[in-house]
């Protein structure tokens, strides 16, 4: 009896099916705890992160919940071959940044910043946030942050939309680049675990004070209201720039008026 040859499209369809169960019997060890049931979502991520740094892929790990994981891999696919140069220090190089070279250099170009301000806006004072963010502090907020799960959660009803009906589970290219494209309608109020400017110690948050009293703080809802409106926007960005310290900002996406990251001069 003669052997009917399989068409080529119907193989590889065939073959993801069964990556696609491979992949579902290794989530277990890799990415989803035993009390958390085996998704759709949790092998778009097994399959999406394949390759990744490997820092990227201990820390998609560590995160609380399979959407949240999702959205982390979203960012660590957008930066790319920015992603080593970005990823967090250690917690020994924290801890030794304020007292080496740059480290101080830093605290004096702050206080350079702080005193610009303090001559353009009487009355008015710079409190300013020099404590880094290190990798652990940024996954617990992470896994915390209730913005960040609405994201992550807009994010997987996207590709459930994008991807329903298929007959067969999307290729590792079409998931990446699917959530690469993608473009949440509110940025995540978070930088995804590890990639945080304040885990290199390189970026500093401001607030405006006036007599002991906070006016302009490190609230997102409240930014456009306390910063924009208010103009404190444009007078930190003129301090820091009357100033002539190596200081880029304010941080644009998400929006945060009070963000600013230092850049040091090579």
């Amino acid at each position: 009896m003669a052997h009917r040859q399989i068409p080529a499209s119907l193989s590889r369809r065939i073959g993801r099916w069964f990556a696609a169960g491979a992949l579902l019997l290794l989530l277990r060890s890799e990415f989803v705890p035993a009390s958390e049931p085996v998704s759709q979502e949790a092998a778009w991520v097994a399959v999406a992160s394949h390759g990744l740094d490997e820092r990227a892929v201990a820390a998609l790990e560590r995160i609380d919940g399979v959407e949240r994981r999702l959205l982390a891999l979203r960012a660590y696919l957008r930066a790319g071959d920015s992603l080593a140069r970005r990823w967090s220090w250690s917690e020994r190089t924290l801890a030794d940044y304020p007292s080496s070279a740059e480290g101080r250099r830093a605290a004096a170009d702050i206080d350079a910043v702080a005193a610009a301000f303090a001559a353009r806006n009487p009355g008015s004072t710079l409190i300013v946030n020099r404590e880094p963010r290190s990798f652990e502090r940024q996954l617990a907020h992470w896994n915390e942050n209730l913005t960040v799960a609405r994201v992550a959660a807009s994010l997987a009803r996207a590709l459930q939309h994008q991807f329903a009906n298929r007959s067969d589970p999307p290729a590792a290219d079409e998931l990446r680049q699917a959530l690469v494209d993608w473009v949440p309608a509110v940025a995540a109020p978070l930088a995804a675990p590890g990639l945080s400017a304040h885990g290199q110690g390189r970026a500093f948050d401001f607030a405006v004070a006036q007599h002991g009293i906070i006016v302009a703080g490190l609230d997102a809802a409240s930014a456009r209201h306390q910063w924009d409106a208010a103009g404190w926007t444009g007078k930190l960005h003129a301090a820091a720039e009357a100033s002539g310290r190596p200081f880029e900002g304010p941080l644009q996406s998400p929006y945060e008026p009070w963000h600013y990251t230092y850049v040091p001069l090579q």
